[in-house]
């Protein structure tokens, strides 16, 4: 599994990867290699469920949200069950924050000392059936699945891209496909999507795990889980190929060229979808250019994204930058290196 959050590069990686010419994975009917929880991220949007307090949930809002949780984990597990019938590996990418426990939210939005003796459950069942129990879950497991699955079942990567990098661009792309207006008076969803407070928590969560529970063994003798991959280091060839040894992948497969895409294949794709591969479908090849960070000074983005969004869309990407610094170099600091 990669946990991504969106404009992270996580198309051009699985396009590196080759996966459909990797032939030891059992790979999703719809292509996309991921975005088992999308039906998760529905309930949300419609209801503009980021941001707003769990105790103002009505409660077809939170049977929603539940149920569209637990049917993703049970396609999740039906796909794992079919990998393992066929004697073959998954290999899926999935943004974090679709998966994430609303009860986790809370302090992100500054909801402090809440309980959850008087808040909806949204803790998902391993394996899903009436007669289960649920367990506690570890403080860092922002998600609703249960430690037991996440420990035992998932080898986790964790995708990270420069938050002013990575921010701008997500910003561009919800303009598009929402209007300008609707992303300026929302300014919970960009909060609930652009931070790596969810990566780091869930990264500490496999870092702190006891050797008995979670085998952080890959197929690479210096590399252990859960492994952390920079987009910027994307170009670097001996690394993706070293990435791909290490997660049971083919490195001869890995490829850094290949055809752009036909105006035949764009046609068949939603406007949301062509938005959001845009980049990667015109590509040929890595554009290193773009993945590369430089220097970046932040009165001067500051005033370039004054220009481009305006004066409160521009601020708002500062202070989401500036949040989320620590967390992106905390886990660039453990990234994988050649």
């Amino acid at each position: 599994m990669v946990f991504t959050i969106p404009r992270t590069a996580s198309h051009l990686l699985l396009k590196l990867l080759n996966l459909q010419e990797q032939h030891t994975l059992h790979r999703l009917a719809n292509n996309l290699d991921g975005y088992i929880f999308f039906p998760a991220a529905g309930p949300r949007f419609e209801y503009s469920l980021p941001g707003k307090p769990l105790i103002e949930w009505e409660s077809e809002q939170v049977l929603a949200l539940k149920s569209a949780m637990q049917d993703s984990f049970s396609a999740w597990l039906k796909f794992i069950d079919e990998s393992e019938y066929q004697s073959k590996g998954t290999f899926v990418k999935e943004h974090l924050n679709w998966m994430v426990d609303p009860l986790a939210e809370a302090s992100l939005y500054g909801y402090q000392n809440v309980s959850s003796s008087n808040l909806p459950d949204f803790r998902l069942e391993w394996p899903p059936s009436q007669n289960s129990s649920i367990g506690a879950k570890n403080e860092n497991n922002v998600t609703c699945l249960p430690d037991t699955f996440l420990l035992q079942r998932v080898k986790p990567t964790f995708l990270i891209r420069h938050p002013a990098l990575t921010f701008p661009s997500c910003l561009r792309t919800a303009i598009d496909n929402q209007g300008v207006e609707s992303v300026t008076k929302d300014g919970d969803i960009n909060r609930w999507e652009c931070t790596y407070h969810w990566s780091l928590l869930l990264y500490t969560f496999y870092t702190n795990a006891n050797a008995a529970d979670f085998d952080r063994r890959s197929y690479v003798d210096e590399v252990q889980y859960p492994i952390v991959l920079d987009a910027q280091d994307l170009g670097d060839e001996a690394l993706v190929k070293k990435y791909a040894r290490a997660v049971g992948l083919d490195e001869e497969k890995v490829r850094f060229a290949w055809k752009a895409a036909g105006e035949e294949e764009v046609s068949k794709l939603g406007k949301v979808t062509k938005r959001m591969q845009s980049t990667i479908l015109a590509s040929s090849g890595v554009e290193k250019k773009k993945l590369e960070v430089g220097e970046l000074d932040i009165e001067t983005l500051r005033g370039e994204w004054k220009a481009e969004f305006g004066e409160v869309l521009s601020e708002r990407l500062i202070e989401l930058v500036e949040k989320s610094t620590f967390a992106y170099e905390t886990l660039k600091s453990a990234r994988l290196k050649t």
